[in-house]
């Protein structure tokens, strides 16, 4: 392979990994409630963007989902697990849209 094929091979990964950690950050925040992380999606992204975004990045979402939530929770440092809800968050984020969403089905 050439110098730039694998250059822009990993810069295409290292892109994936960075931008993920990012959105799956805030959508983990926004799962237990933080109201930071709830502004900073709702400035950002619209309801369908942002769902696009959840599911390009969803193994990333796991993963920070562990290291946010599980190993804090098994160390005793959390008293209560959150639950890994993406519908709940979805709405807790974009509570108008998605009763608009409800109503035309």
């Amino acid at each position: 392979m050439s110098f730039w094929a694998i250059f822009f091979e990993y810069a295409a990964i290292l892109t994936y990994l960075t931008v993920g950690f990012i959105v799956a950050f805030e959508a983990v925040l926004a799962m237990t409630g933080s109201a930071f992380a709830i502004k900073w999606i709702r400035r950002l992204y619209n309801l369908r963007g942002f769902m696009i975004s959840v599911y390009i990045f969803y193994p990333m979402l796991w993963f920070v989902y562990f290291l946010l939530e599980v190993i804090p929770y098994i160390f005793g440092v959390n008293k209560k697990l959150v639950k890994f809800d993406i519908p709940m968050m979805l709405y807790r984020v974009f509570p108008e849209e998605c009763d608009h969403c409800d109503l035309e089905q």
